[in-house]
């Protein structure tokens, strides 16, 4: 399964909560190419891959524009992301868009934010010795 997949299935099951439907009304409005709820629930899970006629049908469904579709910072904090390697994807898209200088302070925070823990998790452990 691909993490795109997963990210744009991901994206369309919060679009589709946030608009109120559930996976039935959601095929029902697809309107004469009548997906059903499996297929509908396939895709949100990234099990299915689907053409760009078939996005096309979900997007209309839900009334979004590619733009919305395709923003996945607004997946960072959505319950049911658990996976460690999807939530990097995230930020990875989000820091692609960023220029350099504002990736590596990133970096550089982050690694300062990281080297903190770990000298607080250092200093409790030996505590407890």
């Amino acid at each position: 399964m691909s993490d795109f997949l997963r990210l744009v299935g991901e994206r369309l099951r919060m679009i589709r909560k946030l608009k109120g439907y559930t996976q039935d009304q959601l095929a029902e409005k697809t309107g004469k190419v009548g997906m059903s709820k499996s297929h509908i629930s396939d895709i949100e899970r990234g099990q299915r891959n689907i053409s760009l006629t078939t996005l096309e049908t979900l997007m209309n469904a839900l009334d979004i524009d590619p733009s919305e579709l395709f923003n996945f910072q607004k997946l960072d904090g959505v319950d049911g992301i658990h996976e460690k390697k999807l939530i990097i994807d995230i930020h990875k898209s989000m820091l692609m868009e960023r220029g350099l200088d504002e990736v590596q302070y990133i970096v550089r925070t982050a690694s300062d934010f990281l080297g903190t823990l770990d000298a607080k998790e250092a200093n409790r452990r030996s505590k407890k010795d």
